[in-house]
């Protein structure tokens, strides 16, 4: 593996990246890949990440293939928990004691995706969209 894509979110007007998404192979050809993201917490709640985050899925999925998108947040990160489960992504189960700061172990979340979910969720969209305008 050991292949992965990296993406800068650079805000319309501005010429500094405010966040980060990185799409990174767990198998060859892309058919499972890991993803993480960081953002500036002045731009948390802007929207801007919902956004990115549909670009980087669109393009895990459409562009390199990936069939399956696997996510980790801490437990105790309610933001990232809350935004992962907005974009259409389950929570599979936690990993516990998975990573360490500060000198003190914490819990994970691990989310996934599926390419056929992120296709229905598109459709859905479309179709609100519509509805509503």
């Amino acid at each position: 593996a050991g292949n992965y894509a990296c993406f800068a979110v650079v805000p319309d007007g501005m010429d500094t990246a405010i966040g980060i998404f990185q799409v990174r192979a767990l198998e060859s050809g892309f058919g499972t890949a890991e993803w993480g993201f960081a953002m500036g917490s002045p731009f948390w709640g802007s929207g801007m990440f919902i956004e990115g985050a549909r670009l980087v899925l669109d393009f895990a999925f459409d562009v390199i293939g990936a069939r399956r998108l696997e996510a980790r947040a801490a437990v105790a990160n309610g933001r990232g928990n809350g935004a992962l489960r907005k974009l259409g992504a389950v929570q599979e189960g936690v990993l516990r004691r998975s990573f360490q700061r500060h000198g003190q172990r914490h819990d994970q979340a691990l989310w996934g995706i599926l390419a056929e979910d992120w296709q229905q969720l598109r459709r859905l969209s479309r179709v609100e969209t519509t509805v509503t305008h």
